[in-house]
């Protein structure tokens, strides 16, 4: 069933059309706010309280049809309010062992490791953004939002999306090419080379 068509449903009284909406984005939505707020405990937080406020306005919301961009702007805002109350960091080893690919069972020990080490990098390099760096690539990337979705989500332009995004992947590319990651520090290749 559409997102349209359960927002309609809401709000013409059946709540299950809310438990509904609920199981297909509750995944999407833990994850993305783990992936901006940094630890477990604040992501269910976040995810909570991102139900809550859509349970609340869903009502109010003026074209059903736009319910997606709508969830994903109510969740972003909500984990930033958790990162500006927390002044948190995300915890690169955390993220790590919670992202883990399912399929590494079928995968040889050395894919395995190898592909660990590339993620964990990335993952400390998304670390190095600022806020909004990190949100637009995790909207992009991990949750595969379009410009537009997340200019919605964030309430900015789509140009500043884009020159976030821009930026973001520069940055990613330059840490990313300049060291590797060990405990969550970046090594310069200079340094290696010469141990």
């Amino acid at each position: 069933m559409e997102d349209e068509t359960l927002v309609r449903a809401f709000r013409a009284g059946n709540t299950g059309a809310f438990g509904q909406l609920y199981e297909r984005y509750k995944s999407q939505v833990l994850r993305t706010a783990f992936l901006i707020v940094g630890n477990h405990c604040d992501s269910e937080n976040v995810l909570q309280d991102s139900f809550i406020k859509v349970w609340k306005n869903l009502p109010g919301l003026k074209d059903p049809a736009r319910f997606r961009p709508w969830l994903w702007r109510i969740v972003t805002r909500t984990a930033w309010e958790y990162c500006r109350r927390r002044d948190i960091e995300q915890p690169v080893e955390a993220v790590w062992d919670t992202c883990r690919m399912s399929e590494e069972q079928a995968q040889s020990s050395l894919d395995v490791i190898m592909q660990a080490e590339n993620h964990k990098a990335l993952l400390g390099a998304i670390n190095e953004l600022d806020l909004k760096q990190r949100t637009v690539i995790v909207l992009y990337y991990y949750n595969e939002l379009s410009v537009q979705e997340i200019a919605a989500a964030t309430g900015a332009l789509p140009g500043t999306v884009k020159s976030r995004l821009w930026a973001a992947r520069r940055k990613l590319r330059r840490t990313l090419t300049a060291g590797e990651y060990f405990n969550g520090e970046v090594e310069p290749n200079e340094t290696r080379s010469h141990a």
